[in-house]
């Protein structure tokens, strides 16, 4: 196909993030990034029923060390949303060109950070000591660490072809790419933990994810530097301009530290959660989370999903579309919260039996902490709502601040009074993440729903961003 009708029919997307019928739009962007993230989300609920059932580690470390690697992973993933804001805006504004030069600065940016991630590996040993990481999980679990660096590395440049497919709307490309990532990770897996191997350990189980992040990779490069690609990403194109470079950290900065800050928060109340009620809490606290994470990966999919059409809107100053947008966002996610809500509750025994077979006790630990943060599950919802606005406009020193006070206003305080002065037992944890997330959720959609009532029908750059570049 010749390439001036390649970029037509990509530019076909873009018109209907722009005039097509919201309804529709919003399911055609976000659907397949929902079921991307629930696939992810299923074979992390694989791992640890390969881990339980073939005994060769604890789900615990797995927690620990994933918790971890996620804090890291906002380097990457931070500069991919921040620069697939900006590219997303060029791009709604119809300004092709400059969204290309954009889209080089983020992978060049990209490509030096996911370099730099390796340096982890050498000072992995008194990195995890710093961070208070158990003894027996550095010892048993420091080759699944290091290997989880070196996948870094892929998802970091992988997160970035993300964002640039998904800045276009191509999220339909994603997820059949995303389908073949999930068939090596389950196969590679499956055949480490049941094959005729011996002295299989939870680092083969890393290997498994690396085999299947190498394959997007490779295909995500090779679509990034295709020349049919509207936003080709060329070697002499590479772009460390000044202005390019600051405007796209400007944006992704506030993002990396709210992110980086408040997973940092969960190794810390993991910390605290060993200390305190023993390593049994942290792996129980890891699956109820894994539970809600059915719930949360949704929202998270029309949120980002959310951000995209936001963005273009922004860049083709249509205020009123976004506020439309923003009530059909609300009534999708919201309706899944309610009904995720009552089926996961009703199901949380059998879910427990499931995580934890045999086992009297972790079962009835699960159920505890499980049934606090399954409340809360609308109100994730309603900051989910809220984060596709302001991701959308840019606004990621808001994120920021609501990603700290989630974690230093509510949630750590509420657990160390629970625990130190109330002396509540490890329901403690899942009270905390209860009352944080409650009162995270409506902050961020109070401000929202201000945000929306004062932008004007047709908002301008100077108005909204004068702050942010």
């Amino acid at each position: 196909m010749d390439i001036a009708l390649k970029e037509q029919k990509q530019l076909k997307r873009r018109d209907a993030i722009l005039n097509g019928n919201l309804w529709k739009t919003v399911l055609i962007v976000s659907l397949p990034i929902l079921f991307y993230n629930i696939c992810n989300y299923l074979y992390g609920i694989y791992d640890m029923m390969v881990v339980q059932s073939s005994n060769i580690g604890e789900a615990a470390d797995i927690v620990v060390l994933d918790q971890i690697k996620n804090m890291i992973s906002t380097i990457g993933g931070a500069l991919a949303t921040g620069g697939g804001i900006l590219v997303s805006r060029r791009y709604g504004e119809k300004k092709v060109k400059e969204a290309k030069k954009c889209a080089n600065a983020l992978f060049s940016m990209a490509l030096v950070i996911a370099l730099i991630t390796l340096i982890f590996i050498p000072i992995g040993v008194p990195f995890l000591k710093l961070l208070k990481t158990d003894q027996s999980t550095i010892d048993n679990a420091l080759g699944y660490y290091n290997v989880q660096i070196i996948i870094l590395v892929l998802t970091t440049m992988n997160s970035t072809f993300i964002a640039l497919e998904k800045s276009k709307g191509n999220t339909l490309k994603l997820l059949g790419l995303n389908i073949g990532v999930i068939i090596l990770k389950i196969s590679f897996t499956t055949l480490f933990a049941f094959g005729p191997f011996e002295n299989v350990t939870i680092t083969w189980l890393a290997i498994a994810t690396l085999i299947a992040q190498g394959f997007l990779f490779i295909c995500g490069m090779i679509i990034c530097f295709w020349p049919n690609n509207i936003l080709r990403i060329r070697v002499k194109d590479f772009n460390f301009n000044k202005d390019d470079c600051l405007t796209i950290l400007k944006l992704s900065f506030p993002v990396f530290l709210g992110r980086f800050l408040f997973n940092f928060g969960k190794v810390y109340v993991n910390s605290v959660a060993t200390t305190t009620y023993g390593k049994m809490c942290v792996g129980s606290l890891g699956i109820s989370n894994t539970i809600a994470g059915l719930l949360s990966n949704m929202i998270n999919s029309f949120e980002d999903g959310g951000s995209t059409i936001v963005s273009q809107n922004y860049g083709n100053s249509n205020g009123r579309r976004i506020k439309k947008f923003f009530i059909i966002n609300f009534i999708y996610i919201c309706s899944m919260c309610i009904v995720g809500t009552i089926v996961l509750y009703a199901l949380k025994s059998s879910i427990a039996k499931f995580f934890a077979p045999n086992d009297l006790l972790n079962q009835e630990m699960i159920i505890n902490i499980f049934k606090w943060e399954c409340l809360d599950i609308i109100f994730m919802g309603l900051s989910g709502v809220a984060m596709s606005i302001f991701y959308g406009f840019g606004k990621t020193r808001i994120t920021m601040a609501l990603s700290m006070s989630t974690l230093f206003v509510f949630r750590i305080p509420t657990l160390l009074i629970l625990v130190n002065v109330v002396h509540m037992n490890y329901e403690a944890c899942g009270l905390a993440m209860f009352i944080s997330n409650t009162a995270s959720g409506s902050l961020a959609f109070i401000l929202a729903l201000l945000f929306l009532i004062m932008i004007p029908k047709k908002p301008k750059y100077q108005f909204l961003f004068k702050q942010n570049e």
